[in-house]
């Protein structure tokens, strides 16, 4: 029998539908609740436990509700769930995090299985370090670590296989983001430290890396960017999303949007910049208009949906199409990626799978999977 430890951050990702950076400043939690946004960290967990059930192998020791025996007894009917002895306050915190990772190596389990983002992971890897193998559900605002799974079911399949089949084991970085600088809009990554993760590479994410600013790349954006404006027609809201292309066709628009915001126009003019996921739904609904998306894949990634771009929430996803969406890209990004990924609902994973066209130069295009 062996022993799976799992951890939910019950406050993951709520940062990013309400427009903020993360979650982890100080009255974020409140101020994204305010608005409505929906916690989906557990949700996001138990689709991860969802591949785990034909599993009969294994035991679950989890921290109490809401920090993952909740959502483990509900979606593991047939398996054995421990409740660790610890008590929660209303509100988790990484205290938490690092208590529960504490107590389960102590009690030997063979992985942790952790769902949130990178302020997560360094939270268990400040605790496990490299003494047992740990692997991350993406949930947070923040997954730009080598730790996670590209979708809640990649890390529930790499679980699965790693205790009924084996899988080998390997160092994956975590990567420390300064968010003091992130929420000026400035995207400083550095590597924080290691953790061992069982290793199914089609499963993974590869860690994020800040695009390049060298001249050639540089071109290949302005060359882009220069092409949307010239496609642009009036009578249509135009969702522009967070990255340097996306950045570079505002910039010649003449309109002043942020690097990692999401801004709306009409008519060549700006309606509303650093919008989140409440205020794009208002707009959208207020004026009725047919809507695009300009967006750009992760680069490391090669997510398109769900991840990084929050802030066009699953709601307005649901009233638009594919053919809706314009993709931006540089060669220069796209090399070495086979397909594109979309980490949505279910339903909405359904409809946006297919070849997308995307706009890699002026009048230069090319098809790429999405899965």
């Amino acid at each position: 029998m062996k022993r799976l430890g799992f951890i939910v951050n019950p406050i993951a990702g709520l940062g990013g539908p309400a427009g903020f950076r993360g979650t982890d400043a100080p009255g974020i939690v409140e101020k994204a609740l305010e608005l409505g946004v929906v916690p989906t960290s557990a949700e996001r967990g138990g689709r991860a436990l969802s591949k785990l059930t034909s599993l009969r192998t294994i035991e679950v020791l989890c921290p109490p509700a809401p920090m993952g025996c909740q959502v483990a007894s509900h979606v593991l009917l047939s398996h054995e769930i421990k409740t660790l002895d610890m008590t929660l306050p209303e509100r988790t915190s990484a205290e938490h995090t690092i208590v529960a990772s504490s107590m389960l190596i102590e009690l030997g389990v063979d992985l942790i299985l952790f769902v949130g983002g990178d302020g997560t992971a360094r939270d268990v890897m400040d605790v496990v370090g490299k003494s047992i193998p740990a692997l991350g559900v993406p949930a947070g605002v923040k997954v730009f670590s080598a730790v996670f799974g590209i979708t809640p079911e990649d890390s529930g399949l790499i679980t699965r296989h790693y205790f009924d089949e084996g899988l080998p084991v390997r160092l994956a970085e975590v990567l420390d983001v300064d968010e003091e600088a992130y929420m000026r809009d400035e995207l400083k990554i550095r590597l924080y430290g290691y953790l061992r993760i069982p290793y199914e590479g089609s499963h993974l994410q590869a860690a994020k890396q800040p695009s390049s600013l060298a001249g050639d790349e540089d071109v290949q954006r302005r060359s882009i960017a220069k092409y949307i404006m010239e496609e642009l027609k009036d009578g249509v809201l135009y969702v522009l999303g967070p990255g340097l292309t996306v950045s570079e066709i505002a910039r010649q628009l003449g309109i002043n949007k942020t690097l990692l915001g999401v801004a709306v126009i009409l008519n060549g003019g700006l309606i509303a910049k650093d919008v989140n996921e409440v205020v794009l739904r208002e707009i959208v609904e207020r004026y009725d208009l047919p809507v695009k998306v300009i967006i750009s894949p992760l680069g490391g990634s090669g997510l398109l949906l769900g991840r990084g771009n929050q802030q066009i929430g699953e709601s307005m996803l649901e009233k638009i199409g594919p053919e809706d969406l314009i993709v931006v890209a540089t060669p220069t990004k796209l090399s070495g990626m086979d397909s594109l990924k979309v980490d949505l609902s279910e339903s909405l994973n359904r409809k946006f799978r297919r070849y997308q066209r995307i706009t890699t130069g002026y009048r230069e295009e090319t098809f790429v999977r999405v899965r």
